[in-house]
């Protein structure tokens, strides 16, 4: 049946049932129900379900409610983010093909609240153009909520493996010089994202001259109860096939740099900032790519604790396109990759803009984002 709460958590039953059961079954240790729901109901008491991120909460009784109303679940519930809009994409098996991983070993993580460390790699696979057809995260356990995101950067294919031997805290100024050569982010994973495949017709490419041979991977820890004599070997897998397909992938970056001139006053139930790429900056970014431009087929939207919403707005010859991505319930401890229901074509000469809704109500001093 369809039931509400009010503020004071009293399930009460909706007038207006629009939720409609599809199939039930029960047995010794599962209870099953499908049911199906317009997206958008025009009754108050639902929530609209849309792209962004929806926050499923679930609890029960081990008895079946009586006449008297609910039986109060106790301590067996749970909650869970979801994006149930997000598309379904053909899996194509990866069980057979080869792969290779990228992953710190005990690295030890400072008593601090934010560290980025870097490690350069070097690309087994060369000579031979392959394509990475899926990338899953490798976090150690125990350790899912000190890993907040992952990035791979291309690195200069002028270095020797002597840039192997050691990791360093990133943006430090004692960091080694090889690491200002990689600049251009080729993958990146966010805390509660699962593996990014790609389409069945683009792959990343690996083993050309062209491509990656040595890789910088980012890891931000957020440690903010300063827990000392944390040691991680987290990173990422790539698997990849000799098959290739049809198109190169590649990432643009766009948003607002972390920066001291960012920064969001205390206090604040909405704060905005915007992120632009400009016409200027997509010119010359995508002069490579006349006329056809490129084509995004998903988006990963990023932010910290304070973001609680994303917008990724695409203008073209000056006129604002449908939202390329959006999230206007954004949870940061679950960032996954958004696929778009149809590519979208961003041609030299458009315009993004990232827009973060940030709040800071709970907050007494500045941010610095």
């Amino acid at each position: 049946q369809d039931y509400f709460t009010d503020e004071n958590r009293v399930l009460k039953k909706d007038p207006q049932q629009d939720y409609h059961l599809e199939y039930a079954m029960e047995n010794s240790t599962h209870t099953i129900l499908a049911f199906s729901r317009e997206l958008h109901t025009c009754d108050t008491n639902d929530k609209s379900i849309t792209e962004s991120t929806v926050r499923v909460i679930w609890a029960y009784h081990h008895k079946d409610m009586g006449e008297a109303g609910q039986n109060y679940h106790g301590s067996n519930r749970g909650t869970k983010s979801l994006r149930l809009l997000n598309p379904e994409r053909e899996e194509v098996s990866s069980a057979s093909l080869p792969y290779f991983d990228l992953t710190n070993k005990d690295v030890p993580v400072p008593d601090k609240d934010t560290t980025y460390w870097c490690q350069m790699f070097k690309i087994p696979v060369q000579h031979e153009k392959h394509h990475v057809t899926k990338v899953q995260p490798l976090i150690q356990k125990g350790h899912e909520n000190l890993v907040h995101h992952i990035l791979l950067y291309q690195c200069s294919s002028n270095l020797n493996d002597s840039v192997l031997d050691y990791g360093h805290e990133c943006y430090h100024p004692n960091m080694p010089d090889s690491f200002l050569t990689c600049e251009t982010v080729i993958f990146a994973w966010a805390i509660g994202g699962e593996g990014f495949t790609y389409p069945p017709h683009v792959g990343l490419s690996i083993g050309t001259a062209a491509d990656p041979l040595f890789v910088l991977m980012e890891v931000h820890y957020d440690n903010p109860s300063e827990t000392e004599g944390l040691i991680d070997n987290s990173g990422l897998r790539l698997i990849y096939t000799p098959v290739l397909r049809k198109y190169d992938a590649g990432v643009i970056e766009a948003g607002l740099w972390v920066s001291l001139f960012h920064n969001i006053p205390p206090g604040m139930p909405e704060f905005v900032s915007e992120g632009h790429c400009t016409l200027e900056c997509l010119e010359e970014a995508l002069g490579a790519e006349r006329p056809a431009g490129i084509q995004v087929f998903a988006v990963l939207l990023h932010a910290h604790l304070a973001g609680r919403a994303i917008r990724m707005r695409h203008f073209h010859n000056g006129e604002e396109q449908k939202l390329l991505a959006y999230d206007d319930e954004f949870d940061f401890n679950f960032q996954e990759f958004q696929y778009l229901n149809e590519e979208r074509t961003i041609l030299p000469g458009d315009n993004l803009v990232t827009e973060c809704h940030y709040s800071t109500v709970d907050r007494i001093r500045m941010t610095w984002v």
